[in-house]
């Protein structure tokens, strides 16, 4: 029987009710990159903000140098950062968080964080609900050159808590976490959390669960499933 050594969360509406107003986000980034000269159009609010950045990049290639590139991707960097800060004072731990990190801990099952939002962020959250007794290993967006859907997010947390992929899970609440997990390798375990639903996500899902404690029932009676099964 394969036993799963570590469970890799997604942080916001996974690990905490988040609070980011990620339309307004979009909007001031999409304003900024069409006044450094992004052609007009060319972004929407429905694209995912990596999927804006990439367009925003390929686009500017032809127009200004990359050093200047550097300096308006750094800009939109700032700019998430702003209102991913903003939001920390309205953040609550999701529903059955703070037990389910407990009971991995008590069951020897290392626990970590991958996070679409900041290293300060992440810590100020970590700090807040005093997640740092139950996390192992945090990886942040500006840890990587390449955040999720990347699969380097995923392999760099692995990394550091030295567990391969074949022996971990990875419990998250969006299609981008799915996606992520694919390309890991990593078993995907969907977390219900809103009213969004997500097709994509459902498609590429070993399970689907309400509540975070869920996933100790999985771990108790599927951990071979896992594996065998994905």
């Amino acid at each position: 029987m394969i036993k799963v050594k570590a469970v890799i969360f997604d942080l916001d509406d996974t690990l905490i009710k988040s609070k980011i107003n990620y339309e307004k986000m979009k909007s001031l980034i999409i304003d900024f990159l069409v006044s450094a000269g992004v052609t007009s159009g060319l972004l929407n609010k429905n694209m995912p903000n990596f999927e804006i950045i990439n367009v925003a990049k390929m686009d500017l290639a032809g127009k200004v140098s990359q050093c200047e590139i550097e300096k308006i991707l750094n800009k939109v960097n700032d700019i998430m950062n702003e209102v991913e800060m903003k939001s920390l004072g309205d953040a609550e731990l999701m529903d059955n968080a703070l037990s389910t990190l407990k009971e991995l801990k008590r069951m020897g099952i290392k626990a970590g964080i991958v996070t679409n939002g900041c290293r300060k962020y992440a810590e100020e959250i970590m700090s807040r609900f005093c997640l740092g007794k139950y996390v192992d290993a945090v990886v942040a967006r500006d840890d990587v050159s390449n955040p999720k859907p990347d699969p380097e997010h995923l392999l760099r947390v692995l990394e550091i808590l030295n567990v391969p992929v074949e022996e971990a899970v990875f419990v998250g609440d969006h299609w981008i976490d799915a996606l992520c997990a694919k390309k890991a390798g990593v078993p995907f375990i969907l977390l219900r959390s809103g009213t969004r639903i997500f097709k994509e996500a459902e498609e590429m899902t070993y399970a689907a669960i309400n509540t975070l404690k869920d996933i100790l029932l999985l771990l108790q009676c599927g951990k071979e499933e896992i594996r065998n099964n994905y």
